[in-house]
């Protein structure tokens, strides 16, 4: 049974696709999901992974953010309690990463995630953003790919910047769990 989280993504891919004129099959197409889940999807009859989501963004050519709720209007200070944050996986493999996240769409800050990354079979997708992006990593080592340069790994304390649009992919560098914090940041 899907979330509440789940329902509004649903809603937003719908209106969103509407406003484009994009028909259920091409959208699928295009963000290499079945039509049938993608039905499921915009009914909020299902959740979906992160890997999903940025997809189904890129094919709307919205950030991911935008397919999330948004905060309440008027509000100059949000809290976010920790069993507030939106549990999410990162890909739909068994054992996939787990983010906690919290989006502020609209707003400077777009996204924060708290990933604990374990050993074992994990994302194999690559990601990018229209946002600038922090990674900082608490716990474990975690390699960072990149389409266009090679990789670097990064170590327990390490930070890592880098701009919109560079595409990259996750790696566990340890044998013990990483934990890792991003930030997403749009003008």
């Amino acid at each position: 049974m899907p979330d509440e989280l789940g329902h509004q993504i649903g809603a937003k891919v719908r209106a969103i696709r509407g406003e484009r004129g994009l028909s259920g099959r091409k959208l699928a197409a295009a963000a290499d999901v079945s039509q049938p889940f993608l039905s499921q999807l915009e009914a909020g009859r299902t959740s979906v992974a992160i890997a999903t989501l940025y997809r189904i963004a890129a094919a709307l050519d919205v950030r991911p953010s935008d397919l999330l709720p948004d905060p309440p209007s008027g509000t100059r200070v949000e809290i976010l309690r920790a069993a507030e944050l939106n549990p999410m996986q990162v890909s739909d493999l068994p054992n996939a990463t787990t983010a906690r996240t919290a989006y502020r769409g609209g707003r400077r800050i777009t996204e924060l995630g708290d990933f604990r990354i374990e050993p074992g079979p994990d994302v194999d997708e690559w990601f990018e953003s229209a946002d600038e992006t922090v990674i900082y990593v608490i716990e474990g080592s975690l390699r960072v790919e990149f389409r266009d340069r090679p990789p670097v790994t990064l170590a327990a304390g390490d930070v890592m910047f880098h701009s919109a649009w560079v595409q990259t992919r996750w790696r566990l560098a340890s044998e013990s769990p990483a934990r890792v914090i991003l930030v997403a940041a749009g003008g």
